[in-house]
């Protein structure tokens, strides 16, 4: 994607959440529509007015009134069914989390998406959507040093196969050409219970460190988080690379 000017001054107000371009986006499809950022971003789409089609394993458990939403079967991990699913799709969002058989990185959901969304798009080409992934924040720096490494995991535990799993699917998306994509991270452990007082619908982006504001602090609500997926749905800014989510200044 080449940058103008103009590009550059919509990506510095897409980075405060302060302004959304006309859609680029008109028909979103969401993996993990039912996990805590997949439904927030369902909800966001609809409500701004796209079409919005819903993926699940088990579909008839996603309950949706609005008129735009339909939800249909289909598996994160299979390149045939991702393919027969998105084709047509303006943008694909994929929230996913889990791990598979002995808890390795390989089987993490993440990982076994990204790879199945990189074979599919070998088929569709031209015809692929553009592709969000909601990362992990312990894929992110801080002070220059991965936050998976500072932690102490041991290999075969759930937590260290599904982090070492968004790493897994990241280093998979840089690897890959052909389609776009971006993997959006928001810092280790800041959207977790947060309150309603907290959503300010405001965010900020950066690049491979976690982001602070200017009280040290990197919370930003789940709900701001999906603003933010959204936006760069709707906007199609920074392709081909991954981003930090994090609070204001």
């Amino acid at each position: 994607m080449k940058y103008s000017r103009t590009n550059s001054i919509i990506t510095t107000l897409l980075m405060f959440g302060l302004f959304a371009p006309s859609a680029f986006a008109d028909t979103f499809v969401v993996y993990g529509a039912s996990g805590n950022i997949g439904s927030l971003v369902i909800e966001g789409a609809l409500n701004r007015g796209h079409t919005v089609i819903g993926v699940s394993r088990n579909p008839e458990s996603l309950q949706n009134e609005n008129e735009q939403f339909s939800a249909v079967k289909g598996d994160i991990t299979d390149p045939d069914s991702i393919a027969a699913i998105v084709e047509g799709a303006d943008a694909v969002i994929v929230a996913v989390s889990g791990v598979g058989e002995g808890n390795a990185p390989e089987t993490a959901i993440a990982f076994r998406g990204a790879s199945a969304y990189i074979e599919a798009a070998s088929r569709l080409g031209d015809a692929t959507p553009y592709v969000i992934q909601v990362g992990s924040g312990t894929t992110l720096n801080t002070n220059g040093v991965r936050v998976f490494g500072t932690l102490d995991l041991e290999p075969g535990t759930f937590v260290h196969g599904l982090f070492q799993g968004h790493w897994l699917a990241l280093e998979a998306y840089r690897q890959s050409s052909g389609f776009d994509w971006t993997v959006m991270s928001a810092a280790y452990g800041s959207i977790m219970g947060k309150d309603e007082d907290e959503i300010t619908g405001h965010y900020r982006l950066g690049d491979q460190e976690t982001l602070f504001d200017r009280n040290g602090s990197n919370s930003l609500s789940k709900e701001d988080y999906a603003i933010a997926v959204v936006d760069m749905a709707e906007s199609h800014t920074v392709t081909g690379k991954r981003v930090a989510v994090g609070p204001t200044y």
